[in-house]
């Protein structure tokens, strides 16, 4: 079966502006403000307290969500163990993690990393938010960063513009396509760039708890996102998700097996 190429792009859109505004409170030694009411003196100082009080119980969030919001913190900090990876820790995303997630579109994903990664941002545009939860191209899920291993991205891409019909329950990827056109179909979104015949260093087929997965080995050299890259790609239910780790070829030279470890423990 033949799959075409075929690139992720996105119109963007700008979000409403709101013509709400926030009100600034200012307080100074000797009056404080609330509400538009100046008051002062002993009683202003026990008000601002029992408000502060309050402010602090309504913020009070878990520590994995502080974790994820004060980047860069390392995963270490807040991710569990990997079980039987010493180093690794499972990124597991909870039901508001991302706007795919929260809109319902996937299920859940999970990979283990080194400690030492750090969450990065991904841009509003890349991240599916204006189209769910019926996007026509893929997006961009997560994105770790190492201190100096490389980085990785979790990518998902609509069943439908991969296949022409949906998955029954129990097909998985080699439904879709075969190692070759899927590795040319979503290249470009690893990369950002195409991939040639001779980039692909290694593709083979694993069949991990009922589900295949398609794992990856290139040479990339004219790639926006490094050399090297090993990818790990799935599908479940009406999408497809891809699992890419990229490197330099310094980084892949001194922590390949690290980057091959997180490939191999991505699952759907």
């Amino acid at each position: 079966m033949a799959v075409a190429a075929k690139p992720m792009g996105m119109s963007p859109r700008v979000a409403p502006s709101s013509s709400r505004r926030r009100r600034v409170v200012v307080a100074t030694s000797s009056s404080a403000r609330v509400d538009g009411v100046c008051d002062g003196g002993g009683a202003s100082v026990a008000r601002r307290g029992a408000l502060l009080l309050a402010a602090t119980a309504t913020l009070t969030v878990p520590r994995r969500a502080l974790a994820i919001a004060e980047k860069p913190v390392e995963v270490a900090n807040y991710l569990e163990a990997a079980k039987g990876v010493e180093g690794f820790y499972e990124f597991v995303p909870n039901d508001r993690e991302t706007p795919a997630i929260r809109a319902g579109t996937i299920g859940k994903y999970r990979f283990a990393m080194p400690g030492t990664w750090i969450r990065r941002t991904v841009a509003n545009i890349l991240s599916g938010n204006y189209c769910q939860p019926r996007c026509d191209e893929p997006w961009t899920e997560v994105l770790f960063q190492g201190p100096k291993e490389g980085s990785l991205q979790v990518i998902v891409s609509p069943l439908n513009k991969l296949s022409r019909r949906s998955l029954s329950e129990g097909e998985s990827i080699d439904a879709v396509g075969t190692l070759d056109g899927i590795i040319n179909a979503l290249g470009p979104n690893i990369t950002g760039n195409t991939i040639e015949e001779e980039e692909v260093i290694k593709a083979e087929a694993k069949q991990i708890d009922g589900v295949t997965y398609y794992w990856y080995t290139l040479d990339t050299p004219y790639a926006k996102t490094g050399q090297h890259q090993v990818a790990s790609i799935a599908a479940k239910e009406n999408a497809v998700f891809v699992l890419a780790v990229s490197a330099t070829d310094k980084q892949w030279a001194q922590n390949s097996k690290k980057l091959k470890t997180i490939q191999e423990s991505f699952r759907v």
